[in-house]
């Protein structure tokens, strides 16, 4: 085991740290942007330039092992301490643990539908507590997680396994777990993507949402976990690219002070950190220049501009900023009092220090061996479990499909892939043994089409007598299911194509069971 590397000085007093700060300095803490690496694996040199100007935050890096990762972490610190400035906040969004944003390294973690499916607290709690003790032994401060968005439209288009998908009472309850989880293995825990972004049918990285939501469904539904999340402790809330103009809001929530001051600060009472959406999606971006969003997003009331733009940017970010100053659009002692939050957060960090493992021992994708694993896939009749022996056969074209048959392999079960569409006329052209041991599965849009859906009944009609039939999504099993098939409702793949392999284990386990592991 190793200590967490110090974020500071635990010395240093925050009001000390700010008044260190010049005001270029005061206003690059308040912009998060992306970090770069060299041919060496180390921050780059536009990377190097923006720590030692006061950037806030940087966003993950990705595709290094968890070894690589905390060797570029510990450089940047080391640039932030040589340059005399508080260290970036390392943020990255692990939503099923830091496999999420660096590929497969550590423990890949069931979904937070995986975990709604589980409706289990405790599970919830486990899994946070986790991706937080393998992120913070990595060098990460802050996960951009969880997402607590309360799931009531089959047409959501983005959010999918992202979301618990269950009501609102027990997405606050899970939620809340989870920032508990998050903070008590080591991390900084950020709720999103308030005010709710559960009713939309546009995804925010392609459109500006314009959602018609009532005051009651408002506050009761979508609103209702994140102040259970407040409750709960939490410190930092993410705000959406959403439009709620039947409440008054008629710009993305994340550029209005009304969500920002009004909703979060005076209703709700939260004193923890503001940070926006990516300001690069089109939900923002298609109406607003980088830099002009950014003075929007501080104006507004956030206290970290998520530019999510390179490294290089940021010396044109700051100075709109100095500009919006000049011209009174950004209130500076605003801006101080987003700093300071900023600096007792570092503090908060710097208690928050535990043992952790090796970043080493993270290298490899690890399994993850939770004895409720089964439990966060969706299951509707019974699942004809297999002799190892008898094989598996796998039909699919999708990355689901094979880290299925890759798995079967590792827990000894002899099994092979037909790589191609599960379709009724597959499944008709299976025959003899391969046929016994026969599963297809279907990796369908986040948004189910009508074509979607005529798709998946087709193949359940065809499978009667196989194993069982594994969907990716977020449905209830029991919608798909018929007489005599058995389906699988598994939240293993996300609306980018990113495949979590605790949700392919918990299959197997139903399909071949734990014992040959």
């Amino acid at each position: 085991m190793s200590p967490s590397p110090r974020q500071e000085p635990a010395s240093r007093r925050p009001d000390d740290s700010l008044a260190a700060l010049d005001s270029a300095k005061r206003i690059a803490a308040c912009i998060l942007v992306m970090p770069g690496v060299d041919d060496e694996g180390l921050p780059d040199t536009a990377t190097a330039d923006a720590v030692r100007a006061g950037v806030g935050a940087l966003h993950s890096v990705a595709g290094m092992p968890a070894s690589a990762v905390a060797r570029y972490h510990a450089e940047i610190r080391r640039i932030a301490a040589e340059a005399g400035v508080p260290a970036p906040l390392m943020a990255g969004n692990l939503e099923s643990g830091i496999g999420y944003s660096l590929g497969r390294t550590g423990t890949d973690l069931p979904y937070p539908r995986g975990v709604g499916i589980a409706a289990d607290p405790q599970l919830a709690y486990r899994v946070a507590l986790l991706a937080g003790q393998e992120a913070r032994a990595v060098g990460y401060d802050w996960t951009l997680s969880p997402t607590i968005d309360t799931l009531t439209t089959d047409r959501d288009p983005i959010l999918g396994v992202r979301a618990f998908g269950v009501d609102a009472t027990l997405t606050a309850e899970l939620g809340a777990a989870q920032v508990r989880g998050f903070r008590d293995g080591g991390v900084i825990a950020s709720a999103k993507h308030f005010p709710g972004h559960g009713d939309s049918t546009v995804d925010s990285h392609l459109g500006l949402p314009v959602i018609d939501r009532d005051a009651e469904t408002h506050q009761n539904v979508h609103v209702a976990p994140f102040a259970a999340a407040i409750a709960a402790g939490v410190h930092t809330i993410m705000v959406a690219h959403v439009v709620l103009p039947s409440l008054g809001v008629h710009e993305p929530a994340s550029l209005s002070a009304t969500v920002n001051r009004t909703w979060l600060r005076e209703q709700l009472g939260f004193e923890g950190v503001i940070i926006t959406d990516s300001l690069r999606m089109a939900a923002v971006a298609a109406r607003w220049s980088r830099p002009e969003s950014v003075v929007l997003a501080l104006a507004a009331g956030a206290d970290v501009a998520n530019a999510k733009c390179a490294a290089d940017e940021l010396p044109a970010l700051v100075a709109a900023v100095e500009q919006a100053i000049d011209d009174g659009r950004v209130d500076p002692a605003e801006l101080d009092r987003s700093v300071l939050r900023l600096l007792h957060l570092r503090a908060e960090l710097v208690r928050m220090r535990r043992e952790y493992p090796r970043p080493q021992a993270l290298d490899a994708a690890l399994r993850w061996e939770d004895s409720t694993r089964a439990a966060t896939v969706d299951v509707a009749g019974r699942p004809r479990g297999l002799d190892g022996a008898a094989g598996l056969t796998i039909l699919g074209d999708s990355d689901l499909a094979a880290r299925l048959v890759a798995a079967a392999v590792e827990r000894g079960v002899a099994a092979r892939h037909i790589k191609e569409p599960a379709t009724a006329a597959a499944i008709q052209q299976v025959t003899g043994a391969a046929r016994d041991g026969l599963v297809p599965v279907i990796v369908p849009p986040v948004a189910l089409s009508d074509d979607d859906r005529w798709n998946i009944d087709e193949v359940v009609a065809a499978s009667v007598g196989l194993p069982g039939v594994v969907v990716n999504g977020v449905m209830p099993a029991a919608r798909l299911a018929a007489d005599g098939t058995a389906i699988i409702v598994a939240p293993a793949v996300d609306a980018f194509g990113v495949c979590t392999e605790a949700a392919v284990d918990a299959v197997l386990d139903h399909l071949v069971g734990r014992g040959q592991a």
